[in-house]
């Protein structure tokens, strides 16, 4: 074990931070993770954290809390904090702030990645990444003024604040210079190593579930497991992990961040599970649909809470409900007759033509398999075009970033693959059932 996470631990133990029968471990190829230095048996205590050890916006300084708490999210309070401790270098946190991923590590994330990588996202990933950078940039904005010391207020000859001051701490502990990519930095570890967290009186002031978190030493070492892991819970004496289940010496003991798509796990935390290992994961097939949908549809869709989010995964190959409801809608075409029809079909209510203006499955299922087909096309000609931008001569971002993206591609081209194989083999099972079917009753025999 590195030096600097000895004295993590160190620090950690100082501040009544129990480790039992886990240990921090260098993973190949993955970094740090926690890993069983014994068998851990099911139900069994690993890991306690106090709540004095947690970083949360009561440990941040007044003087800082009380100019941002209008403007700036809790999240980005935190990240202000946070760049000041890694500043400083001698601060209480020091300890722990030695082992945090630096920018180079984070190159995973698509905060940090160039626009033209942006682009190539899956609609799913590039939707949460627009909000992601909206709420940044709200964040940075206040923050900006606050380090600037240009709190809004005109000085008395009518001007306000003037930037460039000293790289040094100035009024009120807040810097002087700060840059967006420090922040950014601090932003980022922000919102990839928190925990929710939440006391009976930021119930009552933080509304926001986002902004309901505290960050943990120790505990931000564990890695994420879609089906299994650490059940985390907090109480007011602070945060325990549970065993669920047994950990032979040597295994890596995970806790599970939620249940997230890979999509999810790529742009809020960096990193996608391989192979199929997620279940959770799913596609979306806005990228094929949302162009089918005539603007009269859209706004039908739009009306009724279902334009966009059109997802299949391995449980549902023939798409979500919100899919369903849409390739309905692209069927109606123009009939009002049968736009009625829809319209009473997602209002609940019985069909006035007796299911005769209904789409069949069999039409449904049709006009998805031409969607997925379309869906992995998408997939290849987005491969193709990361491939060229990873030519030597014009390559764009890192290989890390470049690679990661394409992993996330291909496993695209095999859920939607692997979909439309479902529905064709359920086609065929149908109409082979079909088949052997008698036809009708037997006639009698005569006597």
């Amino acid at each position: 074990m590195d030096d600097s996470f000895q004295d993590l631990l160190q620090y950690a133990a100082k501040l009544g931070v129990q480790l039992n029968g886990i240990m921090p471990r260098r993973l190949p190829g993955r970094g740090y993770g926690m890993v069983a230095t014994r068998d851990v048996q099911p139900a069994e205590t690993v890991l306690s954290i106090p709540t004095r050890a947690l970083r949360t916006l009561a440990t941040v300084p007044k003087a800082m809390s009380r100019k941002l708490d209008h403007d700036v999210s809790v999240h980005g309070i935190l990240a202000a904090d946070l760049v000041l401790s890694l500043n400083d270098g001698s601060s209480d946190y020091a300890p722990w702030d030695a082992v945090l991923p630096t920018p180079t590590d984070l190159e995973g994330m698509p905060m940090l990645w160039p626009t033209k990588l942006q682009d190539l996202l899956p609609s799913a990933a590039r939707t949460t990444l627009v909000r992601q950078q909206a709420k940044l940039q709200r964040d940075w904005a206040a923050t900006k003024v606050w380090a600037d010391g240009e709190d809004g207020d005109e000085s008395k000859d009518g001007t306000k604040g003037k930037e460039g001051k000293e790289d040094k701490e100035g009024k009120e502990g807040k810097p002087a210079r700060l840059t967006y990519e420090k922040y950014l930095h601090g932003w980022l570890l922000v919102n990839s190593r928190t925990f929710y967290y939440t006391t009976p009186r930021s119930e009552k002031t933080t509304k926001s579930h986002d902004d309901r978190m505290a960050m943990q030493p120790v505990a931000d070492l564990f890695n994420h497991a879609a089906d299994h892991g650490c059940e985390a819970a907090y109480a007011a004496k602070g945060f325990s992990f549970v065993a669920d289940r047994l950990y032979k010496e040597g295994d890596e003991v995970p806790i599970s961040y939620g249940a997230h798509s890979n999509d999810a796990l790529l742009v809020e935390y960096g990193f996608i599970l391989t192979g199929s290992t997620n279940k959770w994961d799913e596609v979306a097939l806005d990228a094929v649909i949302l162009p089918r949908l005539t603007a009269a549809q859209k706004d039908d869709l739009d009306e009724v809470g279902f334009l966009g989010k059109y997802m299949v995964d391995a449980q549902t190959p023939g798409g979500c409900y919100r899919t369903q409801i849409a390739l309905r809608r692209i069927l109606c075409g123009a009939s009002a007759a049968r736009v009625a029809a829809w319209r009473a079909f997602v209002d609940g209510l019985p069909d006035a033509s007796g299911g005769r203006l209904e789409a069949t499955q069999e039409q449904l299922d049709e006009l998805l398999l031409e969607l997925l087909d379309e869906m992995v096309d998408v997939a290849q000609d987005t491969l193709a075009t990361i491939e060229k931008l990873s030519l030597k001569k014009s390559a764009v971002g890192t290989e890390g970033m470049r690679d990661v993206l394409a992993r996330r591609w291909h496993q695209i081209e095999s859920m939607v693959v692997q979909s439309a194989k479902q529905l064709r083999d359920d086609a065929a099972d149908s109409e082979g059932e079909e088949e052997v079917k008698p036809k009708g009753k037997p006639k009698a025999k005569s006597k």
